[in-house]
């Protein structure tokens, strides 16, 4: 009888501090969705009228803290008084949630090759129709700057992606000097096409 005593002490204390730890991460959650909530008035002085989304993402932790902080209080308040009732609804929520991660994982397995080419294809048609230059701010040009700097590529694919865009039309240049190993090199004139002047990496391998 001991042994078993034992183990079902040690399997109590366990699920207590594995609950509180869940419990914290809920309530920590909350605060980051609140802290986000209440900032988003500077986000977007800040950010711009873009920066809105990050209201959604603080009403997105605000809630699923709250389940998850409620999950843990369930969890170790029904193994510290030892309540059957709650430790059944407990692993019962547990187990939905589980289902319901291993459905989500497989949708989104099934369905990354199809949002991934829609993505790329956004991408492109927005690089050509909105794009307007090196040092532009305009926030199509500024994200795709910073994207082509940071990840030593050029356009989506390579600097063909300008051919007949609105920045082609416009400078007459094959590509922007966000292309360039080095934008500020005279070999960067926007005509050179060397390898040894422009990147080359293809930027829609990052998002394999």
């Amino acid at each position: 009888m001991a042994p078993s005593r034992s183990c079902y002490a040690t399997l109590k204390t366990v699920m207590i501090c594995f609950n509180t730890i869940i419990f914290v991460v809920g309530c920590t959650l909350v605060a980051l969705g609140l802290w986000i909530k209440l900032g988003s008035t500077s986000f977007v002085r800040v950010l711009g009228s873009t920066s809105v989304n990050f209201v959604h993402i603080g009403y997105f932790c605000i809630v699923v803290g709250i389940v998850v902080a409620m999950l843990g209080f369930m969890g170790c308040w029904g193994a510290a008084k030892e309540s059957r009732c709650l430790l059944l609804m407990y692993f019962l929520i547990m187990l939905v949630i589980f289902i319901a991660e291993i459905t989500a994982a497989v949708v989104v397995f099934a369905f990354t090759q199809f949002a991934r080419s829609i993505v790329l294809d956004k991408s492109l048609t927005a690089l050509k129709k909105k794009y307007s230059g090196y040092k532009h701010d305009d926030i199509v040009s500024y994200g795709w700057n910073a994207f082509m700097l940071k990840l030593n590529c050029c356009g989506v694919h390579n600097y063909t992606d300008f051919s007949g865009s609105a920045f082609q039309i416009r400078t007459n240049l094959t590509y922007p000097k966000s292309c360039c190993k080095d934008p500020m090199s005279l070999a960067c004139n926007g005509h050179n096409v060397s390898s040894v002047v422009i990147n080359q990496e293809v930027a829609a391998q990052f998002g394999r």
